[in-house]
């Protein structure tokens, strides 16, 4: 199963070419088995480094560092996090923060073998086992993944015990297709907050929203304790089908955007009439 078709980011890379005249050239001898270097130029048109960071042979992880990493990693720390632990345990480590991430999508790419990305998340969520259903459509032969609803063991049966009040929002930039990550909070009767499912969708269309709400409805396992409130952000798409997959439900407007959009609209009559918000 391949991602959908939308233009990606292309990567941000860089240079550190400047036109140094600075040439060695190697060679290897097969006589000696050795390498022998020879400078043709010794000629700098730049000052020596006085740090070592970012260079990529300094930045360089031993063994135990590489293993160390490789367990922050299956462990979900935060890149962050692994390079200040480095750092700290060896306060000479040059390693750069890009060459961190470089170590964490080798580890990574590792683990996979030979599956792709999404048959590894599939497994993952399998072994783990998640409910997680999704849906694809084919074009030119090719079958692209389309929505797909996940979501733990765990919460579900807090989801079936506290139904009343659920709150539904979206986030960006989770991952590298640009997908909207569609989530879904509920409220235990001490106020405290858990994650009921998440949703990956490739549109904020009312088509997407009810294809999620639906597998949502699936979890319930008693008709009669469907949820009583729904929060949403205000998106038109999401309002829409509530009443569609939850009949009884109230549709509200979450307090908080409420609260912001309020704020944007008074700052942006402010700036009209020439005041300033302190």
């Amino acid at each position: 199963m391949t991602p959908p078709k939308k233009k990606l980011k292309a990567d941000s890379t860089g240079t550190r070419k400047c036109g140094c005249p600075f040439r060695l050239r190697g060679y290897y001898a097969k006589e000696t088995k050795l390498w022998n270097m020879t400078v043709v130029n010794d000629i700098h048109n730049h000052e020596l480094d006085t740090e070592l960071e970012g260079h990529l042979v300094a930045g360089r992880l031993k063994p135990e560092e590489t293993l160390l990493v490789n367990e922050m990693t299956k462990n979900l720390v935060q890149p962050r996090n692994i390079l200040s632990t480095l750092k700290e345990r060896d306060p000479e480590n040059t390693m750069s923060s890009k060459q961190c991430y470089n170590a964490r999508y080798r580890y990574k790419a590792k683990m996979r073998a030979s599956m792709s990305e999404m048959q590894h998340m599939f497994k993952h969520l399998s072994d783990n086992k998640y409910f997680f259903k999704y849906r694809s459509h084919v074009d030119e032969g090719c079958e692209y993944l389309q929505d797909i609803f996940f979501a733990h063991p765990r919460p579900l049966s807090l989801f079936n015990s506290f139904p009343t009040v659920l709150v539904m929002d979206s986030t960006y930039k989770t991952n590298k297709y640009n997908m909207p990550l569609f989530e879904i909070v509920g409220f235990t009767s001490t106020e405290r907050t858990y994650n009921v499912g998440f949703a990956w969708l490739t549109n904020e269309k009312e088509d997407n929203f009810i294809w999620a709400l639906q597998q949502l409805r699936s979890l319930v396992r008693n008709e009669g304790s469907l949820p009583k409130v729904i929060l949403t952000d205000k998106d038109t798409a999401l309002m829409n089908v509530v009443g569609q997959v939850f009949p009884t439900s109230a549709a509200m407007v979450c307090r908080v955007h409420i609260q912001k959009n309020v704020g944007s609209k008074i700052k942006e009559q402010l700036k009209s009439t020439c005041m300033v918000i302190a």
